[in-house]
């Protein structure tokens, strides 16, 4: 493990290293803090935690991507809105907590006193399946409020524009980064902005994707948070588009235990790949049609790369090859590693 790179309370570790997953998973689990250093450039960084629970229940009904809940802790109903209406509200996801979707997750979209409608392709067969509801994360609750962010900030009110400050990206759908977020000096004081200086303090950092920070130097990033017990649900976009993936545990994942079945074949360029960033360029991967991980190009030149690891709070690529199709809600792929115990 690189201690430059992460650390992390030895009493929320000592429960880690449970690479399989049960058929289900506790709630109400421990917090712990993480800090991730980045260094001049480019950063390519993930969340281990989640935020705190706010409701858990059951699922009783399902139409569609809509669910009637029965809650067991938490508000007795959701008569007041849980759903993601604008930027200028957190958003709240739903979290399945066990059964065959175990590590699902969607954004909620709209909601009755009784009811969630999530966003997506939502798997069929949730009924009986206990739930969380929880705030994902946003720009302000990941990184701090905007007066009190380390990051670095530029001064608009001097002139001055994104590139003197310190950006953040999230990665688009269609497989490029979106726009930038940073923090900035303006006429109503420190806030976080886009290029087009609205306040982005809401603007969602979805838990299972990774974060582009480009920072101008060096500094520590301090991430805190609930360690979660089950294993992740990750939606891929297909067409050989480029997704930017979490570790969400918090420790390091050898290939070979993450669990991530992406389609494997007799080359690289056959292949799905995963890439991991070296710190000056990204390093790819790929499963043959033995299942198992390799670097290299071909079949002749290939390289067992089981061992490698994913860094704790760290993000990946992963690249579907041809025409491959998109995986999610059911088909999505699963992360395996859980951060505690089940």
């Amino acid at each position: 493990m690189n201690r430059k790179v992460q650390s992390i309370a030895f009493a929320i570790v000592s429960m880690a290293g449970i690479l399989t997953q049960a058929s289900h998973a506790g709630i109400a689990t421990p917090s712990a803090v993480f800090t991730k250093q980045l260094a001049t450039g480019n950063n390519f960084i993930a969340t281990p935690f989640a935020r705190s629970e706010e409701g858990v229940g059951t699922i009783t009904a399902q139409s569609g991507s809509t669910l009637t809940l029965a809650p067991y802790s938490g508000p007795t109903s959701y008569s007041s809105s849980y759903a993601q209406s604008s930027t200028q509200v957190e958003p709240y996801v739903l979290e399945i907590l066990d059964g065959e979707y175990i590590g699902y997750s969607a954004l909620i979209t709209a909601n009755t006193a009784n009811t969630m409608t999530l966003a997506g392709s939502t798997p069929t067969g949730l009924v009986g399946s206990k739930y969380v509801i929880r705030k994902d994360w946003t720009i302000a609750s990941l990184f701090g409020p905007a007066a009190s962010s380390n990051l670095t900030l530029t001064d608009l009110t001097a002139g001055d524009d994104v590139t003197s400050a310190d950006q953040i990206r999230i990665m688009n759908d269609n497989g490029t980064l979106g726009a930038a977020y940073f923090r900035a000096q303006t006429t109503a004081g420190i806030k976080w902005v886009n290029e087009a200086e609205q306040v982005v303090d809401n603007v969602r950092l979805p838990f299972g994707k990774g974060i582009f920070v480009k920072a101008l130097n060096p500094k520590t990033v301090v991430l805190s948070g609930i360690v979660r017990g089950t294993r992740t649900r990750l939606d891929i976009v297909g067409g050989t588009k480029i997704n930017l993936l979490a570790n969400p545990v918090p420790f390091p994942i050898k290939l070979a235990d993450c669990g991530l079945e992406i389609t494997g074949g007799t080359s690289s360029a056959t292949a799905d790949n995963l890439r991991l960033w070296s710190g000056s360029g990204w390093v790819n991967y790929w499963r043959y049609t033995d299942g198992l991980w390799y670097s290299g190009t071909t079949a002749s030149t290939k390289v067992s790369a089981g061992n490698v690891e994913i860094p704790a709070g760290s993000a990946f690529l992963i690249k579907r090859n041809g025409n491959r199709g998109n995986l999610s809600g059911a088909s999505a792929l699963k992360f395996a590693a859980a951060a505690v115990a089940p």
